[in-house]
């Protein structure tokens, strides 16, 4: 095994996903991971309410530390497991998330307080059409809540993750632009790697809902909206970037912009009218 001066906190969110959640945390098991088990710490943060992981993680898990949520968000669901956090740096991962089995030796050969924000490659599967999708990240630059890991005192001066968002979108693109308001640079380490299998994409009502989230980032940050209101047609170039990669024909992803863009459309612009008014007055 691999031996490191310092101790990792590992931090995962979760909510009602006890199956993928198990999965994600075989793949941290002190028998899997190559990193000396006394060296990291596996903190759950569950916000469920019908169900949790505590009997779960106690009975097949008991290696890992499960704590209640504070049913705000996967934000504060993060901040709240980095509180119980003992090691000087915090490793973020996702429920769904499974990471390799170097995942957390591969940051701890990184660790140096000049460099105290590190960021791992992503990976997905290959795609199954147009109504999956998943994060990637195999050049850096992005610091991804899936795969990141950072000084504990950073974290701590920064204030963590915004839990003010209204919409569980954006809030480590937030974080990102704070640390780096803030002068820090981001480290990639690409040996840290961690895979996101492919999700369903979001229905259209949660996709237009995801947009207050842009809204509140754009007037906390003093930032031009990405959607429809100040730069459609990068929002339109971006999209159909995705979705012809993610398409068998290009005619199929034009069409499938097409509709799903004008129904989106049709939603948010009654909406964008009260976001502007709600968070006129927001201040970073």
């Amino acid at each position: 095994m691999n031996e490191s001066k310092v101790l990792i906190s590992v931090v995962i969110p979760t909510c009602h996903r006890n199956d993928l959640l198990a999965k994600c945390l075989d793949c941290l098991a002190p028998e899997v991971q190559t990193l000396a088990a006394t060296e990291y710490e596996v903190i759950v943060s569950d916000d469920g309410s019908q169900t949790t992981a505590e009997a779960m993680m106690r009975e097949q898990y008991p290696w890992a530390k499960w704590v209640a949520g504070p049913r705000k968000g996967p934000a504060a669901n993060r901040n709240k497991g980095a509180e119980q956090a003992r090691g000087e740096w915090l490793a973020f991962t996702d429920d769904d998330c499974l990471p390799e089995p170097q995942w957390l030796a591969a940051y701890a050969e990184q660790t140096d307080a000049s460099r105290p924000v590190l960021e791992g490659k992503t990976t997905t599967e290959p795609t199954r059409g147009l109504f999956y999708t998943a994060p990637t990240n195999t050049t850096g630059g992005y610091l991804w809540s899936c795969n990141m890991m950072l000084q504990k005192a950073v974290f701590q001066h920064l204030g963590g993750f915004d839990d003010k968002f209204p919409f569980p979108h954006l809030e480590d693109v937030e974080f990102r632009v704070r640390l780096q308001d803030a002068g820090h640079e981001l480290h990639f380490v690409p040996e840290a790697v961690v895979f996101h299998p492919l999700r369903p994409i979001i229905s259209i009502m949660k996709q237009t809902l995801a947009h207050e989230s842009d809204w509140y980032m754009s007037r906390k940050h003093h930032l031009p909206l990405r959607y429809f209101q100040l730069h459609p047609l990068l929002y339109w170039k971006s999209q159909l970037r995705l979705v012809i990669r993610d398409s068998r024909s290009p005619s199929e992803a034009l069409r499938f912009l097409i509709t799903r863009s004008c129904v989106e459309a049709a939603l948010l612009i009654p909406l964008a009218f009260r976001w502007n008014r709600k968070y006129k007055k927001v201040s970073p």
